[in-house]
Order: structure tokens, then sequence, then C-alpha cells
């Protein structure tokens, strides 16, 4: 799978909420559930223009990452997790170091 780069700094951002999540025992049918594209804005995609989350969240949707809804919503997929995963074996860490390089 191949995504734009600002695609992929999104979807980082993305995980690593997720990952925030179940570190604070959240379970993990409600992690996987993030809110339209304004409130992410608002919680924790500050400085990324709502156009462009747009924009990503219907890449990460044809890539199968993320699940979307009518109201702007998605979920991630299990395929997504399963990505970042293997991508990220060492969690949470390992994706801090990775979305420095990108800003």
């Amino acid at each position: 799978m191949q995504l734009t780069r600002d695609t992929d700094k999104m979807f980082c951002l993305i995980y690593e909420e997720y990952l925030n999540r179940r570190k604070a025992n959240e379970p993990k049918s409600s992690a996987v559930r993030f809110n339209h594209p304004e409130a992410l804005q608002s919680e924790f995609l500050q400085g990324i223009h709502e156009d462009d989350i747009y924009s990503a969240l219907s890449e990460l949707g044809k890539n199968k990452m993320i699940k979307r809804f009518v109201d702007g919503g998605f979920v991630l997929t299990d395929q997504g997790i399963i990505y970042m995963e293997s991508r990220f074996k060492s969690g949470i860490k390992e994706v801090l170091e990775y979305i420095s390089l990108l800003k």
C-alpha cells in the first residue's frame, strides 16, 4: 500500500491517538472510533487544513485503512491497525519518532 506523504503523516497521528486511547485503558471498540474532521482538527490534528483532512480520509478509505461514515466520522479498520502494527513494532515511541521526522 502506498500513501501520499501528507496522508501518511495524518494516519500516523490518528494511529498515535488510537495507541494513547488504548494505553488509557479505553476499549478497542471505542478507541477505533473518530469524529468528523472538524472535531479531529480541534482534538489532535491542529495545524492541518480541514480540506487536507478530508482528502487524507478519502485516500485512507480507498486503501481500506479506515471505514468512513456519512456524518464524516470513521473507524480504524483491522487492516489499518495491522498495517501500522507491522510498520511500527515498538509502538508509540517509534510512531512519535517518525512523526517528528515528517515535521
